[in-house]
């Protein structure tokens, strides 16, 4: 099994989560509230102002199995126009059992 990460645009999440569908691929997707900051970093602190531009980004998660990987990605990349490249696939490996 492997998990996929993409931050979309959010106003694109029901044509991922349509075209996921129809191309079979049913897991559950988390979904998570973020922030893309411009070229200056954003500031932890309540008191000081941010310059910069910030735009509303949707973090989407899913695991899906191996046969699925390149059609979940492929459907994500298609449908939700990914802000950032793939840096990375880790691979979930299910914990060893005692017996």
């Amino acid at each position: 099994m492997k998990k996929i990460e993409a931050i979309i645009v959010p106003g694109k999440l029901d044509a991922v989560r349509a075209e996921l569908e129809r191309h079979g691929i049913s897991a559950r997707l988390t979904l998570t509230d973020v922030r893309q900051a411009g070229e200056r970093t954003a500031s932890l602190l309540p008191q000081t102002e941010v310059p910069g531009e910030l735009s509303d980004r949707l973090k989407v998660e899913l695991i899906v199995g191996d046969r699925q990987v390149q059609r979940a990605a492929g459907v994500i990349t298609r449908h939700g126009p990914v802000a950032l490249r793939v840096n990375e696939v880790l691979q979930i490996v299910p914990p060893l059992s005692n017996t």
